[in-house]
């Protein structure tokens, strides 16, 4: 229930990521980093919710990366 999601096309960390889509995405999930070198710039999502709340989730997720991820 666990997804991983390439993020490497923005140019930002994943610590960067992260910290922008708690920010303004109203968005928490695990920057790859914390799980080594391999992780950096991924982020990893948990999946395991009813699927109303993964669809807002989603929503916000896109939303957010499409600013700053062209």
């Amino acid at each position: 229930y666990l997804m991983w999601i390439d993020c490497r096309h923005t140019g930002l960390s994943s610590d960067e990521l992260t910290a922008r889509l708690l920010d303004e995405g109203h968005l928490r999930v695990n920057s790859g980093s914390i799980y080594g070198k391999a992780g950096e710039g991924f982020l990893r999502l948990n999946i395991a919710c009813p699927r109303s709340t993964l669809d807002e989730g989603l929503m916000r997720l896109c939303r957010t990366l499409r600013q700053f991820g062209r």
